[in-house]
């Protein structure tokens, strides 16, 4: 069943493995119907991508990564970082969650600068950061304790990582991908240094009928932007170079319906100061804290926090 429903899908997909596939003491049924490999690599544009197993000993309770995969792990980052390619992982849970392989994959993930993982387990919304690296998860289709069904959208662009949870059919929608929020911004990168030119913005917009207008606000500064031709996403120039601080961008966009949607973030320009937040040991413990707008809500609701018995 499952399998059917992907190959519904028009986009590209790939799958790793969870505790629930793994109930049978097998890899078998993920094998036959699912992916050839338990964990494998595949590359989308200058950025690598890491589908890894966190179940190397085929039980729901195990929470296992083991020599043999660390070792492939390991390789495949020496090799992306030769070629200049962006690393992500994805992986079942947060690497501190781990009872076999913890270490060892923090380690490789801080030795190769790993810029973000993106996970399920947790089955609500959270985003941490500890200074290094971003991990993503996003809430369950099933079993649903937070709220309404939906699916997150993850950009990496130019470097800039952007992420928003949308309700499923909440259109028209907008996503500003570059620059990034304060929030997901690592200690490497605390200001936006904008180019000579200004300020690159740009956002991701999706409608059921055509869009007729984006704009963006910034600093008091009105920006029409423009589409790039074949794709979804609009661009502009803002005048920075005099900026110092933080400011709220905000993207709205209007369709052919009349219908409207918005984006907004906090963006930190030029010499702006920002003070390093607290940073704990374990991953998880860097969670951000509510961030409705991006459906963030920090209840963490589900199985492994706050959420109740079914």
């Amino acid at each position: 069943m499952v399998r059917q429903s992907l190959d519904w899908l028009r986009a590209p997909w790939c799958a790793i493995l969870g505790d629930h596939d793994v109930h049978a003491k097998s890899f078998q049924n993920f094998l036959d119907s699912i992916a050839r490999l338990t964990h494998y690599a595949f590359a989308v544009g200058d950025t690598r991508f890491l589908a890894m197993n966190a179940f190397d000993i085929p039980d729901p309770r195990s929470f296992a990564m083991l020599s043999q995969q660390m070792q492939w792990l390991e390789g495949q980052l020496e090799n992306a970082s030769a070629r200049g390619q962006g690393k992500i992982l994805l992986l079942h849970c947060y690497p501190s969650d781990l009872k076999a392989g913890s270490e060892e994959l923090r380690d490789l993930v801080r030795k190769y600068n790993v810029q973000l993982i993106d996970m399920g387990h947790t089955h609500y919304n959270e985003i941490a950061n500890d200074g290094r690296t971003l991990y993503t998860a996003t809430r369950s289709t099933g079993q649903i304790e937070e709220g309404p069904v939906g699916f997150s959208v993850t950009n990496i662009d130019g470097g800039f990582v952007s992420w928003r949870f949308f309700e499923l059919g909440d259109l028209p929608a907008v996503m500003i991908t570059s620059p990034s929020d304060e929030r997901l911004m690592t200690d490497s990168s605390l200001v936006h240094r904008p180019a000579r030119d200004g300020l690159r913005v740009r956002a991701k917009v999706w409608s059921n009928t055509e869009i007729q207008r984006v704009h963006a606000t910034f600093a008091e500064q009105n920006l029409e932007l423009q589409r790039i031709t074949g794709s979804q996403v609009w661009e502009g120039i803002l005048p920075a170079n005099h900026l110092s601080g933080v400011y709220s961008l905000r993207v709205h966009a209007e369709d052919a319906d009349g219908r409207a949607a918005e984006d907004a973030i906090r963006v930190p320009v030029g010499a702006a100061v920002m003070l390093p937040r607290k940073r704990f040991d374990r991953d998880q413990d860097n969670a951000l804290a509510a961030w409705p707008e991006h459906g963030l809500l920090g209840t963490q609701l589900g199985p492994n926090k706050n959420g109740r018995k079914w």
